[in-house]
């Protein structure tokens, strides 16, 4: 293979890409529910990754993840965007609900959830 410096022929060009929105269909939503026995907390979200949800919350909460159950019955065409960038919305409202002791639902809209979750970044690739 040849240096650059001396090859007949040098390509050179970039490509680019555009950020790009995940736009699932049902924007994000926790409803959290304090169940009452030694500070157990039941989450309904609309997550790809209950497990992390469960470990985050329990950590902001100060308790034992095995007293967080998260659920998700079931979920449509996320595209990533529901992986991690739901905690931004689930941990407030399983604060609100263990500080409360009662249940705290939270749905965004579809311009507060583009605003909350953000994208995937342009990217701009040169090579020669």
């Amino acid at each position: 293979m040849q240096h650059s410096n001396t090859a007949d022929h040098v390509l050179e060009s970039e490509a680019r890409m555009g950020g790009q929105e995940h736009f699932y269909l049902e924007t994000h939503c926790t409803i959290a529910v304090p169940k009452g026995e030694d500070d157990e907390m039941e989450l309904f979200c609309s997550t790809q990754n209950p497990t992390e949800t469960q470990k985050v919350v329990a950590e902001v909460l100060g308790i034992q993840s095995n007293k967080v159950v998260c659920r998700v019955k079931r979920m449509g065409g996320g595209f990533g965007g529901k992986e991690s960038r739901m905690l931004v919305s689930a941990v407030p409202v399983a604060v609100a609900a263990y500080k409360l002791n009662r249940p705290v639902r939270c749905m965004l809209d579809r311009d507060e959830d583009m605003m909350i979750s953000g994208t995937r970044h342009p990217f701009l690739g040169k090579y020669k």
